[in-house]
């Protein structure tokens, strides 16, 4: 069906035709999404703040603890809203620009097309995305880790069709990463060397190298596309 290093190469192909707009588009979703891409992480930073304490002493005013922990919730509560209806959102329409980057030149406003379609089907079924998978890791670890890879193909097949029902969403997305879940996560593991060379140019340097991945997930989502009927 695609080995990691067919997929790996196609996506070299693609850099080498069009490697600075693709910087330019990660750059830019990378700016919008926040350093924090899904609900599950603004979730579990809302977690934290509100069950951390300080013992310093300025922190044993009642008053001041008050209205520290409520601008924390209302930060962090502002942040869920964020992804949820804005994020979520740019990250499909960016898997929708590398989908199209495969063999055309999208334009970068490509980036923004989740919010042109079915605005609200996107939102919907990113948030279900999300919120199932944090149940799982809730419970259980390892079977969440096997969740979210079930649930990888939805933000590229809402991005070809923002009209696809929840049911459809995740059916598709389990039939496409169905005996597929070991080699995703291998894929994965082998970028581990390209993000640590990008974190020693003080960390900027990742911007330069996160083309590659997305480019190499998106021909993974074309590959197994092919094999189930959408």
């Amino acid at each position: 069906m695609w080995n990691r290093q067919q997929v790996k190469e196609q996506a070299k192909q693609i850099m080498k035709r069009n490697y600075w707009k693709m910087f330019v588009v990660t750059l830019i979703a990378s700016t919008l999404t926040g350093e924090k891409t899904t609900i599950i992480e603004r979730v579990q930073d809302f977690a934290s703040n509100n069950i951390s304490y300080d013992t310093s002493p300025i922190f044993y005013s009642s008053n001041f603890q008050y209205i520290f922990y409520s601008f924390i919730s209302i930060a962090s509560i502002l942040g869920i809203l964020y992804t949820i209806f804005i994020g979520n959102v740019i990250v499909v329409g960016n898997n929708g620009y590398f989908i199209k980057n495969h063999d055309e030149n999208p334009e970068l406003g490509e980036i923004f097309s989740g919010f042109k379609g079915n605005y609200l089907n996107v939102v919907k079924i990113m948030f279900l995305m999300d919120l199932k998978t944090l149940l799982w890791l809730f419970l259980f670890i390892v079977p969440g880790i096997i969740k979210a890879y079930e649930y990888s193909m939805i933000p590229y097949l809402l991005a070809e069709n923002p009209n696809l029902s929840a049911d459809e969403a995740f059916s598709l997305s389990k039939q496409m990463t169905s005996g597929q879940k070991a080699d995703l996560f291998v894929l994965d593991l082998s970028f581990i060397g390209w993000i640590i060379l990008g974190l020693i140019c003080c960390g900027i340097g990742i911007l330069f190298v996160l083309p590659y991945p997305q480019a190499t997930r998106a021909e993974v989502y074309l590959n197994l596309r092919d094999f189930v009927k959408i």
